[in-house]
């Protein structure tokens, strides 16, 4: 299977919540020796997105997430412990580049992970920008990866299903602190040549 090389230069919507969980139910075997998960008062922040990548990305498919904050190696990092995505190129190329465990999957009604709908909105003003790293571990590798998202971002309201016998089961009747919708979201992910 091919996929493209690193920089993937990305774009499309996104929904993103965050919930806090307690640290003994996060899965934590993604993180790369010495990093820790970041928590306060024994509790986890854990972001779950929905993503969908469109036409002028380098790749297009849709990607469920969760993420979590970690120090590593001094500095403030993001690590993916579970990811699923419906594009064969995806997955391999994220395992094998940058050791996200991407697994496929399929979205939409009736899915065995995850389902969300958004309502509301409160537009939030300018153009947001983060930059960071990921740290992952993954088939014995320790890998750190760039990474910069940007866009136009709105407070909403999202309702998740979990289902309780699923891979995401430890976020089943939780509500998200905050949640995020974007539908102008770009992403450069990977090292630059």
């Amino acid at each position: 299977m091919q996929y493209p090389a690193e920089p993937w230069h990305m774009r499309g919507s996104l929904v993103i919540s965050v919930f806090r969980v307690p640290r003994k139910l996060v899965p934590h075997a993604s993180l790369p020796a010495g990093a820790r998960m970041i928590t306060v008062a024994g509790n986890a922040f854990v972001a779950v997105a929905f993503v969908s990548y469109e036409p002028g990305s380098v790749l297009t498919y849709e990607e469920l997430l969760v993420a979590t904050p970690v120090r590593d190696q001094g500095r403030t990092a993001v690590s993916v412990p579970q990811i699923w995505v419906d594009s064969e190129a995806s997955r391999q190329g994220g395992r094998e580049m940058w050791g996200i465990p991407k697994q496929l999957a399929r979205f939409g009604r009736g899915s065995s992970i995850a389902g969300v709908a958004v309502s509301g909105g409160v537009s939030l003003p300018g153009e947001w920008t983060t930059a960071g790293w990921t740290a992952q571990r993954l088939d014995g590798r320790d890998v750190r990866t760039r990474m910069r998202m940007s866009g136009r971002f709105r407070l909403v309201r999202a309702a998740w299903l979990f289902p309780l016998n699923g891979p995401l089961g430890y976020l089943t009747g939780r509500t998200p602190l905050v949640s995020f919708a974007t539908r102008d979201m770009r992403l450069t992910f990977g090292q630059t040549p």
